[in-house]
């Protein structure tokens, strides 16, 4: 009889926590638009996300957001360092208000990645449906 009830106890039990509400889980789940949230300027020149940016470039990097200019962000450098089979190396500059463009690039080598996004302080407040700016370092330019 005990062994009956234990059963009963523990299909009732898995069978709430099956049902239980995932609006909790809503605001984490990705739905990018693609288009990134933020704008990055170099020299108060507009950098297209997605384009090339030479190695050779000079300048203050700037970031605005929703009309508001020079907001913190974080900026990821994504180099491969050119060895096969190796995982990525990643360089990351959190919080910057401006950033001498020379200090990044100087790290960066042909075809590695640059992601800019808005810093913020805590993961409570991180949109993940803000999809980072992105540029590939190209030497030829």
């Amino acid at each position: 009889m005990r062994w009956m009830i234990g059963i009963m106890l523990l299909s009732l039990y898995a069978d709430s926590f099956a049902i239980q509400s995932l609006k909790g889980l809503e605001k984490y789940n990705q739905k990018y638009s693609g288009a990134p949230c933020v704008q990055a300027f170099l020299n108060s020149d507009v950098l297209n996300c997605g384009s090339f940016l030479s190695k050779k470039s000079k300048g203050i990097l700037t970031v605005s957001k929703d009309n508001i200019s020079k907001i913190y962000f974080n900026v990821t450098l994504k180099s491969n360092i050119g060895k096969k089979d190796e995982p990525p190396i990643y360089l990351r500059f959190i919080k910057q208000k401006q950033l001498d463009i020379n200090e990044l690039l100087e790290y960066a080598g042909d075809g590695d990645e640059i992601y800019i996004e808005e810093f913020v302080s805590s993961l409570n407040k991180i949109d993940l449906n803000c999809v980072p700016a992105n540029f590939t370092v190209s030497i030829n330019l």
